[in-house]
């Protein structure tokens, strides 16, 4: 698990799907491999790769999307036999996901793409359904013996901020925490599939789309990640604090996660 390219699963209709174990810790351990990964949707997952998946062993996946998300793209996988986590709708509704009501209405200059996107990472951590999610995902992970998923439907922003707490909640160090964060702009292929989804984007929307409006949608910047743990450090005092406080990992369940995933 030593280069980055490697922790890639190459699937044929999944995206981003990749193993995020591995890192050093700052005391010298390595987190396990093989018992922690993230990915996008399973909508579009062919046979093969559920045979792929399915060799893994995963005991749990947590799916961050919404209600109307779920809907539109139904997942292909896990298997019944796959415990899966997702997000509760109080009155069986569904709502209009964020970035598709900011591209049927903002002006979509790059630079009003990326504070949309830094505003949605800002809310994330604090929002009531990421949290009591969040909440569920640790717990989870603390109790069980099996390696866990996390995904939504792009895989990479709230995706990307549980998984970086899942590693900080590790004690892997922050430069490690970026880079996996960043590695979806590698995994998700961007300068190939940025056609298809503007394509996709402008069709749904009924709005021509520039590409310097996609882009941003496709991939992650660290300044996003950054947003996010500013707005925890604000609010909580640090990350570790926020889990304890927020999300319910307090100092016992901590050490418990750190044994059983880290070495």
């Amino acid at each position: 698990m030593g280069r980055m390219q490697n922790r890639v699963l190459a699937l044929e209709g999944v995206r981003n799907f990749r193993d995020f174990g591995g890192y050093e810790t700052a005391d010298g351990g390595r987190v396990r491999a093989g018992q922690l990964f993230r990915s996008a949707h399973f909508a579009e997952a062919t046979e093969g790769d559920i045979e792929k998946i399915r060799t893994l062993g995963i005991a749990f996946s947590c799916d961050l999307r919404r209600p109307e998300e779920r809907k539109m793209q139904s997942n292909r996988w896990p298997s019944p036999a796959c415990a899966t986590r997702v997000i509760a709708s109080d009155d069986g509704g569904l709502d209009e996901a964020p970035h598709i009501a900011f591209l049927q209405r903002s002006d979509l200059t790059p630079d009003a793409v990326r504070a949309f996107m830094r505003d949605l990472y800002a809310e994330i951590p604090f929002d009531d359904r990421y949290v009591a999610l969040f909440r569920s995902y640790f717990a989870d992970l603390t109790a069980s013996d099996g390696p866990a998923l996390v995904h939504c439907a792009a895989g990479k922003d709230r995706t990307g901020i549980l998984c970086a707490l899942t590693l900080i909640a590790l004690d892997v160090p922050e430069e490690a925490v970026v880079a996996d964060y960043e590695l979806t702009n590698t995994a998700v292929d961007l300068a190939n599939r940025l056609p298809e989804i503007r394509e996709r984007f402008s069709s749904y929307i009924g709005r021509d789309l520039p590409e310097a409006a996609v882009l941003p949608f496709l991939g992650v910047e660290a300044v996003y990640l950054a947003t996010a743990m500013d707005m925890i450090a604000k609010r909580c005092g640090d990350p570790h604090a926020y889990m304890r406080d927020v999300l319910g990992l307090d100092d016992l369940a901590r050490d418990r996660l750190r044994e059983r995933l880290v070495d």
